[in-house]
């Protein structure tokens, strides 16, 4: 039988999708620790998640597992069953639905759990929640804390990361080597994702970087992981200002700093968006093959969502590797000047260009 909500000691929460998607699940962690505030609170995620996560204040551990690199096969796997089992866990709280994860959880022997009705092997969890579809993916995160009582609007749904003094500095080292003075206004453009098709195409982008630079003292940074160098490279040599590509070059944790010192960030349906809206920073996020309705748009009020209204849309989950009708309109008929008048509503000095 499940445990009584006062025996929690030792609770253990499971997120190892995607960047965004670990992003989106600070809520649930915040108020998991709010729900329980004497009971160990520890989160077993990606080495990405795991280095965004850290110095989150209601996170106690962190248990970081490649499962796609260095941890990949059965002996890792039974390693990190050997680890969870000896530490004791008695209460599971998992957003996250695969085959993988339920297997952990029964190999762990918690005896408590809480999970979607809609993951695999989701008879395995002591209480199933319904995955309300026509949720934002922080929503249904939070629904898993109703069987304990914790619902309604009072909730505080805002997803956050926490930004060290050390990455603070080693951002403002950056910056200063890149031409960058202290109070300079700065817009991050992130051109990156692991899907082409959610790539709104280089060329837009410096167009756009050239516009916002041609009509203001704003300086346009283009951020990204090390396998976004390429699009970086692309709109930086397409460019007619000069724009400063820091694409690969800044650790995860310098990313948030980075994104934190900009007055807007402007990208693709990808992780930056997520950290930018887990920062307080404005987002212009540009869709095209997924759609908003999905539930995983950047959280946060100060938001605005660009996209076209096609039949074909939305062609995929994620992103086909390639358009299915071969025309990519949804992406190539948003054009510069509309992202432009979307970021003049947070860049006043560009207001009615």
């Amino acid at each position: 039988m499940p445990q009584t909500n006062s025996e929690y000691k030792n609770i253990l929460i499971i997120q190892t999708a995607f960047l965004g998607d670990i992003i989106l699940t600070t809520p649930l962690i915040i108020n998991t620790k709010k729900r329980f505030p004497e009971s160990r609170v520890t989160v077993l995620t990606t080495p990405q998640g795991s280095q965004i996560l850290e110095g989150t204040d209601e996170i106690d551990d962190i248990i970081s597992y490649d499962k796609k690199g260095a941890d990949r096969g059965a002996l890792p796997f039974f390693s990190l069953l050997k680890r969870l089992r000896e530490a004791h866990f008695d209460l599971c709280i998992s957003p996250h639905r695969s085959f993988r994860t339920s297997t952990l959880i029964i190999g762990a022997a918690i005896l408590d759990s809480v999970g979607f009705s809609d993951a695999s092997l989701s008879l395995i969890y002591k209480r199933r929640v319904f995955r309300d579809t026509s949720l934002h993916e922080v929503e249904r995160c939070l629904s898993l804390l109703e069987p304990f009582g914790v619902k309604g609007e009072d909730i505080n749904k805002k997803p956050h990361l926490a930004i060290s003094d050390s990455a603070k500095k080693s951002c403002a080292i950056l910056l200063s080597k890149a031409g960058i003075k202290q109070g300079e206004p700065l817009v991050a453009i992130a051109p990156g994702s692991v899907w082409g098709t959610k790539k709104w195409p280089a060329e837009n982008y410096a167009a756009l970087a050239d516009n916002l630079m041609n009509n203001s003292d704003i300086k346009v940074l283009l951020l990204g992981a090390p396998a976004d160098r390429e699009d970086g490279a692309k709109i930086a040599d397409t460019c007619k200002n000069k724009i400063i590509d820091l694409t690969g070059r800044t650790s995860l944790k310098e990313l948030v700093a980075t994104i934190d010192r900009c007055r807007l960030l402007i990208g693709n349906d990808s992780a930056p968006g997520h950290i930018a809206t887990a920062r307080g920073i404005p987002v212009v996020s540009i869709f095209g093959p997924t759609i908003p309705s999905f539930g995983y748009v950047p959280y946060g009020d100060k938001v605005t969502v660009l996209e076209k209204d096609l039949p074909c849309r939305p062609c995929h989950h994620h992103g086909p590797p390639e358009c299915p009708e071969k025309h990519f309109r949804c992406m190539t008929e948003i054009s510069p000047e509309e992202v432009l008048r979307a970021a003049s509503q947070f860049l006043p000095e560009i207001a009615g260009l």
